[in-house]
């Protein structure tokens, strides 16, 4: 009886969202057609209309009217300051952020002027909203892009980056729109709760109360929390790449710390691991379990590790932390790949986003892990410190009074969303048809042959004059690709973290007629390639995957740069048997089927292998999101003791 409910109950379901999605479009079209009511009208006429759809929207936000009137004006606005009329399809997107959830819009289909819709309708209430970008590049761009048309609509807008100073950040924030990389905000939020544990603006006006205001300006009696601090509140956000900002970014927290006076002796001890780690034998001494990421030492390598602790420091006379420094050495060695997991800038180890492939410039790995990776590549180790303050990406943007979002790929982490942020997943069907073609996966025993065959394959399409977007899974994967394009003298750019300033040229240029573009996962996020005319007549850009990644959403980021808005495309799937999803996730049985089997039934067992491997690897990503969610809140708790 309770399967006969559950499925009653997904019926019902399904026929809601059926009606709900009818309803939708119909409010859409209702929009526009409003929207084109206001193109007659004079400067002047627009301007009466834009303070009466404002005055609406204050007196009620969630009134469906006001905010159907809102955007038909604001549509007007983007029209005669950008140049661009929106589809159903993107006020579609904008209802569906403005209540509250995440858009997923097919990669191409203008997400960035469809924010400025539910961004203005929060903007107006005159409490800042937040548009979070993955990085600075974008944030500035966007608001360069979409400023005139905030500014038409009375809003004021402004964009963050690295370099900005204090008083800069300060009147960013203070602007009705703010777009900033999420590094920016979530580490001015640390710093802003370093000064004030409240609510920094409430804090000064808390304070002008006990205090009296003619004391503001004197420091002995209270701090001016109101000029320090940067930030005025956690009232609205709009997140851009949703699954990357708000699901793969929350694993890793954001921390500021600040110097351990014991720094000098650890870094010794890591460098002390490092040198034992290399006489070690894997199976031996330790065991590797790929799949979790993790590293045992055996009872062989505990007794080997304690014999040779008499000649070493003090430090290495506990059994527990000798063999603790020693296994995160050994994690480093085995498992932290340079080129996939980290690169090596200025001296310094820099960690990579697995899922964009972009850079996290400051970000670090916790427990002694960074400073075992940098003691690994001999480098100076980074000192020790001690946590000041701390939060997850996770817990931060739980803050928000309204969160909304939009991606290309948001279905296969719907759960999580609305698990973590209570967030709705609305997908939004492409403007015009996908006529993308998608060519049976291509299977090679070793990852050699592979990278031939691709080799081969992206000479023959660029001798015909196609453009050719090459996906990698890691740095290192781009840089060895390039070497082998290179040797067989087909011209061709690299698109990864150690050339990310160069992104929006290379991407530019990407679909021109015989471009060949390598690339990881970040030429998938934020950027969109355009396709001249002869790219067009020849079929269009040829989208080349190199790997399956851990989660078919990346898969998928990949293939949506070729064929959007209805352009001709293709895209062609290489992979081999020992590539790292396989040989972590991958079913034994089904490996070896598919070495020896050949014809229907190769292709069957392919398919079950991957999907199996994919699923089991986003499973324990989604284990290991959760796992870092609950050590997050002990984490938070125990700071939170300790500062009291």
């Amino acid at each position: 009886m309770r399967g006969i409910d559950v499925l009653g109950e997904r019926l019902l379901g399904w026929a809601a969202r059926s009606r709900r999605a009818r309803l939708e479009w119909a409010r859409a079209e209702a929009i526009l057609d409003q929207a084109r009511g206001h193109r007659d009208r004079g400067d002047a006429a627009l301007d009466g209309a834009i303070h009466e759809a404002r005055e609406r929207v204050l007196i009620n936000r969630f009134d469906p009217c006001a905010v159907d009137g809102a955007f038909a004006v604001a549509h007007e606005a983007i029209r005669r300051t950008i140049g661009l009329a929106l589809y159903p399809e993107q006020v579609l997107g904008a209802l569906a952020m403005s209540e509250g959830c995440c858009a997923e819009l097919a990669t191409g289909e203008g997400k960035t002027v469809t924010a400025i819709l539910p961004a203005a309708l929060d903007g107006w209430l005159g409490k800042g909203v937040h548009v979070i970008t993955v990085n600075d590049y974008l944030a500035q761009r966007d608001a360069e892009t979409c400023g005139p048309a905030y500014r038409r609509l009375g809003l004021r807008v402004a964009s963050l980056k690295d370099s900005s100073p204090h008083a800069e950040r300060r009147r960013s924030y203070d602007a009705d729109i703010t777009y900033a990389a999420d590094k920016q905000v979530i580490f001015d939020f640390l710093r802003d709760r370093l000064i004030t544990p409240l609510r920094p603006r409430l804090a000064g006006v808390l304070m002008d109360g006990l205090f009296g205001a003619a004391a503001a300006d004197d420091a002995r009696v209270r701090p001016d929390w109101g000029r320090l601090v940067v930030q005025r509140g956690l009232h609205s956000a709009i997140v851009d790449e949703a699954d990357s900002v708000l699901i793969d970014e929350a694993v890793t927290p954001a921390i500021i710390a600040e110097r351990d006076e014991h720094a000098h002796a650890a870094a010794d001890h890591y460098r002390t691991a490092a040198a034992l780690a290399t006489q070690l034998t894997q199976g031996r001494h330790f065991t590797v379990d790929e799949r979790m990421r993790l590293v045992r030492m055996t009872d062989e390598g505990r007794a080997w590790l304690a014999e040779r602790a008499g000649g070493l420091p003090a430090f290495w006379a506990g059994p527990r932390r000798r063999e603790e420094l020693l296994t995160t050495a050994l994690t480093a060695r085995v498992i932290y790949t340079l080129g996939d997991d980290y690169i090596i800038q200025e001296g310094k180890v820099v960690i990579v986003d697995r899922s964009t492939g972009r850079v996290l410039p400051g970000r670090q790995w916790q427990l002694g892990l960074h400073q075992a990776v940098e003691a690994k590549e001999g480098l100076d180790v980074t000192e020790d410190r001690v946590t000041s303050s701390r939060i997850s990406y996770q817990r931060f943007f739980q803050r928000y009074r309204r969160l909304s979002g939009m991606t290309g790929t948001a279905a296969e982490v719907r759960a999580e969303l609305w698990r973590w942020y209570r967030l709705p997943v609305v997908r939004v069907p492409p403007h015009r048809p996908v006529i993308r073609v998608h060519a049976p996966q291509r299977i090679f025993d070793t990852q050699e042959a592979k990278f031939a065959a691709v080799a081969e394959r992206v000479g023959g399409l660029h001798r015909e004059g196609r453009p050719v977007l090459i996906g990698t899974r890691s740095v290192a994967a781009s840089e060895r690709l390039s070497v082998r394009l290179g040797e067989g003298g087909i011209p061709h750019e690299v698109l990864n973290a150690t050339r990310e300033a160069q992104e929006a040229a290379i991407v530019a240029k990407a679909g021109q007629e015989r471009a060949v573009t390598v690339a990881t996962n970040m030429a998938g996020r934020g950027t969109d390639i355009l396709l001249d005319r002869r790219a067009r007549e020849l079929g269009g850009l040829v989208v080349v995957s190199t790997e399956r990644h851990d989660e078919s959403r990346v898969d998928r980021q990949l293939y949506g740069r070729s064929g959007r808005q209805g352009d001709p495309g293709r895209a062609e799937t290489f992979v081999s048997l020992d590539d790292p999803l396989i040989r972590r996730h991958g079913l034994a049985p089904l490996v070896w089927l598919v070495r020896r089997s050949q014809g229907p039934l190769r292709g069957w067992a392919a398919r079950a292998l991957w999907w199996m491997a994919q699923h089991a690897a986003a499973r324990r990503w989604a284990a290991t999101r959760s796992a870092a969610a609950q050590t997050e809140d002990w984490t938070e708790l125990s700071l939170h003791r300790h500062a009291r």
